[in-house]
C-alpha cells in the first residue's frame, strides 16, 4: 500500500508542479556529496590553458587579440607535445589581420607533429558551423571543427547538463546527430566512443579543487581568492548560511576542479619552469579558453560558481573519460515504455525511503505505548529527537539513492534528485500511512463479510 500510494503521489506531484518543484535547491545541496564520490576523476589527463588579462597585457594585446598571438601561444604549447588541443575561441569574424597566415601555419604544424587540433565553431542562422574562409579551407585537414553552443538550465541558469552533439543544416556532413561537441570529439581521440542519444549527458561536477586554478582575486588589488577549499563533507552538505557560521569563507564557491596553466607562463621560462610545464602538458589533452574581465564566456557551476566556459568542456570530457558509454542521462519522469529506468528507480527509492523510516518510527511508538512497564529512557529521548533524526536519515537515504541512480542506472543528477525529493515528500507528509490507516480497515471489513457469506 505504501509503495503504490507513494508512486501515485510522486507522479501526481510531477504532473502538477513539474520537475522544478524544489528539485534545483535540493540538487545543489546534494552536489557536494556527488562531487566527493566522484573523486579525482581523470583530471590528470586534462589541462586548461587560460588566457587572462595579465597574459594579454604582457603580450601588449587587447581582446580580441591578433591571430599572431594565438599562433605564438600554439607554437609555445607545441614544444611540450600535448596529445590534443582544443581552442575555445571562435575564429569567425571577417576582421583585417595580416597575422592570420601565421595561425594557419601553426595549426597545421601541430597536426603534423601528431597533436590533434580542434577549433570551436558556432552555429549561424542557417544552422551551419562555419569559420572564416581561410580556416574553413583547412577544416578536416589540419583541424576538426567542434560545437561549443551551450544553453544553461532554464530555471536556475546552472550547468547541469551537456549536449554531446548539436544539430546542423547538413547532418550527413557532421554525422547522424550533427556536429560533435568539444568534449565528445576530445574523448574520441583516445579511440573510444560514446553513443549520442536524445537525452543530454548529465554532468557530475568534481568537488576536489586542483592545485592551480583560475586565480581570480575577490576584488581588485586584493590577495584574497574568490574561491575556497572544501571543508569536511557534513559541513559541505549544510546550507551556505549555516556553513558560514562555522567557516568565514562558507559562502564562497569551491575552486575549480581541473589543473590550470596561465598563458603568461609560456612566454618565458627558466629550465626549472620548462621541466614543470613539460610534465604538466606532454601527452595531455589541453583546452584553451579565456578568463577576461571584459569578456563574458562564463558558465555557472553548482559547486564552483561563475567560472570560464572552458571548464564546462573540461568537466564534460572528464565525465566521459570516467563513465564512457555509461554516462548519466538527463531523463524526465514519465511512463515511457522505451525508458523505464526512472520509474524503476522511483519504485526502488520508495522502498528504501518508506519502509526503513516507517518501521523505525513504529518500533519506537510501540515501545512507548502504556503497557504497565517502564518506558525506556533512551527510547524516550530518541522519540523526542525524532524530527532531527528524520532529517539525518532522509539525507543519508538520499545519498544512497544518488549512488544507485548514477552508478547503477546511469541516471542524471537532476532526474535522481527529482525522484528523491518527491519520494521524501510522500514520506514526510505521511500520506502513505494516513491513507493506509483509512483503507486497510475497510479492506479487512469487506474481506470478513465475504468470508461470512
Amino acid at each position: 500500500m505504501a509503495l503504490l500510494v507513494g508512486l501515485l503521489l510522486t507522479f501526481l506531484l510531477e504532473w502538477a508542479f513539474g520537475e522544478e518543484f524544489v528539485t534545483r535547491q535540493q540538487a545543489r545541496a546534494y552536489a557536494p556529496f556527488a562531487g566527493s564520490v566522484y573523486g579525482e576523476g581523470r583530471r590528470d589527463d586534462i589541462r586548461v590553458l587560460l588566457i587572462d588579462d595579465k597574459a594579454l597585457a604582457s603580450a601588449k594585446q587587447q581582446w580580441p587579440a591578433r591571430y599572431g598571438y594565438s599562433a605564438r601561444l600554439l607554437r609555445a604549447l607545441a614544444e611540450y607535445r600535448p596529445k590534443a588541443v582544443f581552442v575555445d575561441i571562435y575564429y569567425g569574424a571577417q576582421r583585417d589581420d595580416d597575422s592570420l597566415p601565421a595561425l594557419l601555419r601553426q595549426v597545421c604544424a601541430l597536426r603534423e607533429q601528431g597533436t590533434q587540433v580542434f577549433l570551436a565553431a558556432s552555429r549561424n542562422r542557417e544552422d551551419e558551423y562555419v569559420l572564416r574562409p581561410e580556416l574553413e579551407a583547412l577544416a578536416g585537414k589540419c583541424f576538426e571543427k567542434v560545437a561549443v553552443k551551450y544553453s544553461p538550465d532554464e530555471l536556475d541558469r546552472l550547468a547541469w547538463n551537456y549536449t554531446l552533439a548539436l544539430p546542423g543544416a547538413h547532418h550527413s556532413e557532421h554525422g547522424e546527430h550533427g556536429m560533435k561537441s568539444a568534449a565528445l570529439a576530445l574523448y574520441e581521440t583516445g579511440g573510444a566512443t560514446a553513443p549520442v542519444e536524445h537525452h543530454p549527458m548529465a554532468l557530475t561536477w568534481g568537488s576536489r579543487p586542483a592545485a592551480h586554478g583560475v586565480g581570480w582575486a575577490i576584488s581588485p588589488g586584493s590577495d584574497e581568492s574568490y574561491c575556497r577549499q572544501p571543508h569536511n563533507l557534513p559541513v559541505e552538505l549544510l546550507p551556505p548560511g549555516a556553513r558560514n557560521t562555522f567557516f568565514k569563507d562558507g559562502n564562497k564557491p569551491l575552486c575549480v576542479f581541473h589543473e590550470t596553466i596561465h598563458a603568461g607562463t609560456l612566454s618565458s621560462t627558466t629550465p626549472e619552469q620548462d621541466a614543470v610545464l613539460r610534465q604538466q602538458i606532454e601527452g595531455k589533452i589541453v583546452l584553451i579558453g579565456t578568463a577576461l574581465s571584459d569578456f563574458s564566456d562564463v558558465v555557472l557551476s553548482p559547486l564552483h560558481g561563475r567560472i570560464p566556459g572552458v571548464y564546462l568542456h573540461a568537466m564534460a570530457l572528464d565525465n566521459l573519460m570516467v563513465f564512457g558509454e555509461d554516462y548519466a542521462r538527463a531523463v524526465h519522469l514519465s511512463l515511457d515504455w522505451h525508458n523505464l529506468k526512472l520509474p524503476l528507480f522511483l519504485a526502488v527509492s520508495m522502498l528504501l525511503v518508506t519502509l526503513p523510516l516507517q518501521r523505525f518510527k513504529h518500533a519506537v511508538e510501540r515501545r512507548l505505548e502504556p503497557d504497565g512497564q517502564r518506558v525506556h529512557f533512551w527510547l524516550g529521548v530518541l522519540y523526542l529527537l525524532w524530527g532531527p533524526a528524520r532529517i539525518i536519515l532522509s539525507l543519508l537515504v538520499g545519498c544512497l539513492l544518488l549512488l544507485i541512480g548514477q552508478y547503477w542506472l546511469d541516471l542524471g543528477f537532476l532526474s535522481i534528485i527529482n525522484v528523491v525529493v518527491l519520494t521524501l515528500l510522500a514520506e514526510w507528509f505521511e500520506v502513505n500511512e494516513k491513507l493506509g490507516k483509512y483503507f486497510w480497515p475497510k479492506l479487512l471489513e469487506e474481506g470478513e463479510k465475504h468470508v461470512s457469506h
